[in-house]
């Protein structure tokens, strides 16, 4: 069978990072020993949850072509500090203080989306002054101090505890993306958002509430970064006012290196998964490999830029 020069810009488009992802732990296992083994793994794992579940919720803006959310990392890094600041300086139990963080992320979810869908701003515009906004507030609230206590050890489970033989944010990683995967290929919000990343207008013809899907989207993300929030101040087992900071890059990269498309109505959930983990493999081997941090920046940056190129080859096939 003849492949066509389409297909296989087309197959490079889709897949092509996850061959270089499989290439690149081929030679990790090669150049290290350390790398594929059973504690490694669980430990790449780990760190890609975060970003991993956070990513969800910026695939779905995405998707549904309401552009980028640039808050999502500011969100987790508030809801972090609040959720430990609930246990640590008002005594709240963990389970609550989660829910604290659920609250922040979806209200501020809530608002981007109605400033987008009522208000007609654009969606960049809105969340790159909502990020700005959200981490001044934390380091007021902070005061630039950390904020930790023997009390968050409650919180320990979250990030340290383990079920059956997994650990709880791997658990928890792979059951987000089960549920994703069922909502955006099983039922009707999933047809609905592919359909409105597609086409806006002929959407809003055939009578799907275009406006009300993307508010959802944007709740949903808020209310996954301040999940992720909560994960990250139970890691950290304290919190600071820049937590978040470090979590805008690689979420914006494993939603497109992932396959979304920026221009929305394409793209697989489960290959941002993919993505998420990879980006976490990447610093894991060259870290493994004694890799200075400031060449692991411009190995980053370069994934980044791969990332926008392979967005341009599905803009060019679709």
């Amino acid at each position: 069978m003849k492949i066509t020069r389409a297909q296989a810009v087309e197959f490079l488009s889709e897949n092509g990072f996850i061959v270089i992802f499989f290439l690149w732990c081929l030679f990790l296992t090669l150049a290290t020993p350390a790398f594929l083994t059973l504690s490694n793994l669980m430990i790449v794992l780990r760190q890609a949850s975060i970003v991993g579940i956070v990513a969800i919720g910026e695939a779905l803006i995405v998707l549904m072509g309401a552009g980028m959310d640039v808050s999502l990392a500011s969100i987790l890094g508030l809801a972090g500090v609040l959720v430990a600041s609930s246990i640590v300086d008002a005594g709240v139990p963990p389970v609550v203080a989660v829910l604290v963080g659920l609250l922040l992320g979806g209200a501020v979810g809530l608002l981007n989306g109605l400033l987008v869908t009522r208000m007609r701003i654009n969606g960049i515009v809105v969340t790159l002054g909502m990020m700005y906004a959200l981490e001044g507030i934390a380091f007021v609230y902070t005061k630039g101090q950390t904020i930790f206590g023997p009390a968050m050890q409650g919180l320990a489970p979250l990030s340290r505890g383990h079920l059956a033989v997994l650990p709880v944010p791997v658990l928890l990683l792979f059951l987000f993306y089960a549920a994703a995967y069922y909502v955006l290929n099983y039922t009707v919000f999933g047809a609905h958002a592919y359909a409105i990343g597609n086409n806006e207008r002929a959407s809003w013809l055939s009578g799907i509430h275009v406006d009300r899907l993307r508010l959802i989207g944007y709740v949903v993300a808020g209310l996954l970064a301040g999940f992720g929030g909560a994960m990250q101040a139970a890691r950290m087992g304290s919190a600071t006012g820049g937590m978040g900071a470090e979590f805008l890059f690689p979420i914006l990269t494993a939603v497109i290196l992932g396959g979304i498309s920026l221009s929305g109505g394409r793209g697989r959930i489960q290959n941002v998964l993919i993505a998420a983990i990879f980006l976490t493999t990447i610093n894991n081997g060259l870290i493994l490999l004694g890799v200075s941090i400031y060449a692991q920046k411009i190995i980053s940056g370069a994934i980044l830029v791969a990332a926008l190129s392979l967005d341009r080859l599905r803009e060019v096939v679709k």
